[in-house]
């Protein structure tokens, strides 16, 4: 919002001072208009904009993928993210190479209040909400009153006076105490004295720490764990971070103070696979790009990588094929040899496989010499609504399973299409909560032979075990290597084609 005088019209007279109810007050756009969370842009030549927080999550960084762009060569493609947890704002670095601040503080993650100033590159955002949750209290200070013994009798005093002390040792003196060590931690991560600082973190924890102790021990333990990390990666050990940053998610992964270092572990599998793509490793490439998780800013990303490796394992045998021609055989003879050998492919519904010897492939040989050759084109067309057709049969009679193979094969050809992302994305959260539905049921016949206290006991070992066994899923790519996309490639799958799935 600016405020502008309109008696400041530049004519060169005095002009006076004016009240402020004199003044109008103009809005950069439409959308100030509206009340709730939002950031204010303003850039170093004093133009702002605003950017309504209507999302769960806004990404901010200089990529067209980002839900707010910066064209400046200071800001990363994706340098933040601002993210609803709770009732509560916060804001992320997922920079790996341009710093983040907050009030003129470099940060890694930090809540958002109404008033806070970010600063991406050379563009400043203020952090604007008129929700009661975003304005920042101020805790007031403890202060202790000295008790005067009253008239009553020597043992009331004396009985005052020890549970006084025995109170004030609980609810004073520890949570002191446990406050000056990790001031003291907190100062230790500033000299860099990263390992100390753990150790005095992971003795912290084992006490019995309040919700917001364990919260600013966690987040210290996960600054130590992002500088080592960063260490070893400057050092060129690429895999060593990695493998330092599984150990550490093993134990200390499943709290939110860890997701800036589950984001900088899918960063690091994006880069190894594109490095194991370069060298033509493409099955240790798809290892690492099917292992990056759905929620990840990285996700999209590696899905594309997954097809660009698909599209090029079908090229060179395609071009390795030796096809009786002479050198100056005319185009049109060529195209029509490869369109008889398409044919031959749809005809016997071999789609999409077996890799280089599919019709897929074949039109696509066409079109890189015809870009308009219509049957090429057409038969294209004709396997996208196959595909497309029975993924919305089986999605309609909620067969989450054979409805996501159909729109997993259209996606091969057609990656562009939001509708079917979305529908693949829903298809598997419908896959995950069946599982989960399956445990539960298998856990109730169990739980009703045992007590009401065993079996609370037992539902959150269960939970934990679970939470446990999702971290450990997450963390091994060998995991991974059942991944369709990888089965597809690299195995053959004898005696499972049906009549009406062809690929």
């Amino acid at each position: 919002m600016t405020v502008i005088d309109q008696n400041e019209a530049g004519d060169g007279n005095v002009v006076q001072d004016v009240p402020l109810e004199a003044k109008t007050m103009v809005l950069d756009s439409m959308a100030e208009k509206t009340f709730g969370p939002r950031l204010v842009c303003t850039s170093a030549s004093g133009e702002s904009r605003i950017c309504p927080l209507d999302k769960n999550q806004i990404v901010i960084g200089r990529s067209q993928e980002s839900d707010f762009q910066l064209l400046d060569p200071l800001v990363s493609r994706k340098h933040c993210v601002i993210q609803l947890q709770g009732d509560a704002y916060w804001v992320r670095n997922v920079s790996t190479t341009n710093p983040l601040y907050q009030n003129d503080q470099a940060i890694t993650e930090k809540r958002l209040y109404t008033g806070d100033q970010i600063r991406v590159g050379n563009t400043t955002l203020a952090f604007i909400s008129d929700r009661a949750d975003d304005v920042k209290k101020h805790e007031p200070r403890v202060v202790s009153h000295k008790k005067r013994a009253g008239w009553g009798s020597w043992l009331t005093v004396c009985l005052l006076l020890f549970l006084g002390g025995y109170l004030s040792y609980l609810r004073v003196y520890t949570p002191w105490k446990i406050d000056q060590e990790l001031s003291a931690i907190s100062d230790q991560v500033m000299a860099a004295e990263y390992l100390p600082a753990q150790g005095m973190i992971k003795r912290l924890l084992i006490k019995n720490l309040s919700a917001e102790d364990n919260h600013r021990a966690l987040e210290l333990l996960a600054q130590t764990a992002m500088a080592i990390t960063d260490k070893k990666e400057n050092e060129g050990n690429l895999d060593g971070a990695v493998d330092y940053l599984k150990s550490y998610l093993a134990v200390y992964g499943a709290g939110k103070e860890a997701e800036k270092l589950w984001d900088r572990l899918e960063y690091y599998r994006l880069v190894i696979g594109q490095r194991l793509e370069l060298s033509n490793d493409f099955q240790l490439a798809l290892t690492q790009y099917a292992a990056i998780r759905e929620d990840s800013l990285y996700f999209d990303e590696a899905q594309n990588a997954i097809r660009r490796i698909w599209l090029a394992y079908q090229q060179p045998a395609e071009q390795e094929q030796p096809r009786e021609q002479s050198p100056v055989k005319p185009q049109e003879e060529t195209i029509a040899e490869l369109l008889k050998e398409a044919e031959a492919h749809f005809s016997a519904q071999r789609y999409l496989i077996p890799v280089n010897q599919n019709a897929y492939a074949v039109y696509q040989a066409i079109l890189a010499i015809d870009p308009a050759n219509k049957q090429a084109l057409k038969r294209i067309e004709e396997m996208k609504f196959f595909y497309r057709q029975y993924g919305e049969h089986y999605f309609e009679k909620e067969k989450w399973g054979k409805a996501l193979t159909y729109f997993k094969r259209y996606w091969l050809i057609e990656p562009e299409s939001p509708e079917i992302q979305e529908k693949i994305l829903f298809c598997r959260e419908q896959i995950t909560e069946q599982k989960n539905r399956q445990k539960k049921s298998k856990g109730s016949v169990t739980d009703s032979k045992i007590t009401r206290k065993a079996r609370s006991a037992a539902k959150q070992t269960r939970a934990e075990n679970e939470k446990r066994e999702e971290i450990k899923r997450l963390l091994e790519e060998s995991g991974t290597s059942s991944s369709w996309i990888m089965k597809y490639l690299f195995e053959e799958e004898k005696d499972e084609k049906e009549t009406d799935t062809p690929w």
